[in-house]
C-alpha cells in the first residue's frame, strides 16, 4: 500500500489528539506524519474517529509510533474526553476535583423504553439535573450500567416526577446480578437523597418491581464516588 506523507509544525499537545484548536506556545517541532489508511478497531468494532465538529480525524505515524485521537478512543470506550486549556491537560472519564456524573461515564449499555434521559425533570416543584427518569412499569423498566469495578458509591436525590401518575413504584437495584436493595417511591414523598453501596461491582441494574406505567420516578444528581 502506498504510503502518504506530509510534514507539520505543530504543538504534541492536544492540538491533533482532541482535534481541536489549541495551540502550545511554548514549544514547536518539525516532524513527518504518515497517513496510511490506518482503520482503528475497538472491541471488535471499527470505529471512525471524529472530532468535536463530526469532521473525521485520520491516525498517522511519527517515527514509528502511531498516533491516535484521543477523544475518539475515549469516547469509544464510553468516557467522556475533556481539555484543560489551563494546565494543558487531557481528561478522560473524570477529572480530579470534580463530581463524576453517572450517565457522563458509564451510560446505559441496554435499557428499555421506559428509561429517558432527559437534560433535566422537575420533583417537588424543582428542577434537577445529571440523572434519568424510569416510568413505573411493572418488570418493564430496567437499565444496565457498566461500573468497570471502578466505584464504591452511587449517590442519587429519588423522587416522583411532578405531572405523572399518582401511583407508588419499586425499583430493584442489582449489582454483578445480586439483588442489593430496593428503593420504594411514593406520589407524595419529599426527597430523598440516597447513597447506594457499589462496592467497586461491574455492573449495576435498576429494575422496576411494581409500579403503575403512568407514573415516573427520577434519579437526579447520580454522583459517582
Amino acid at each position: 500500500m502506498k504510503k502518504r506523507s506530509k510534514t507539520l509544525i505543530l504543538a504534541l499537545c492536544a492540538a491533533l489528539l482532541l482535534s481541536s484548536a489549541v495551540y502550545a506556545a511554548s514549544r514547536t517541532k518539525e516532524i513527518t506524519a504518515y497517513y496510511n489508511n490506518i482503520k482503528l478497531v475497538v472491541d471488535g468494532v471499527p470505529v471512525t474517529p471524529k472530532d468535536a465538529n463530526g469532521a473525521t480525524v485520520e491516525p498517522f505515524i511519527v517515527d514509528g509510533t502511531t498516533y491516535l485521537p484521543v477523544r475518539a478512543i475515549g469516547e469509544s470506550l464510553g468516557k467522556t474526553v475533556k481539555w484543560d486549556g489551563n494546565t494543558q491537560t487531557v481528561y478522560i472519564g473524570g477529572v480530579p476535583g470534580e463530581d463524576t456524573y453517572l450517565l457522563d461515564v458509564c451510560p446505559p449499555y441496554e435499557k428499555s423504553y421506559h428509561y429517558d434521559a432527559t437534560d433535566y425533570f422537575s420533583m417537588m416543584g424543582q428542577t434537577y439535573y445529571h440523572g434519568f427518569k424510569l416510568q413505573a412499569d411493572d418488570n418493564a423498566a430496567y437499565a444496565y450500567f457498566n461500573l468497570n469495578g471502578q466505584y464504591e458509591s452511587l449517590e442519587v436525590d429519588f423522587g416522583h416526577i411532578d405531572g405523572t401518575s399518582m401511583s407508588n413504584a419499586s425499583y430493584e437495584i442489582y449489582l454483578d446480578g445480586k439483588f442489593q436493595q430496593v428503593i420504594e417511591g411514593a406520589p407524595d414523598m419529599v426527597v430523598q437523597h440516597l447513597t447506594i453501596p457499589l462496592n467497586y461491582a461491574l455492573q449495576m441494574k435498576i429494575v422496576c418491581s411494581a409500579g403503575n406505567s403512568f407514573a415516573y420516578y427520577g434519579f437526579a444528581n447520580a454522583v459517582l464516588r
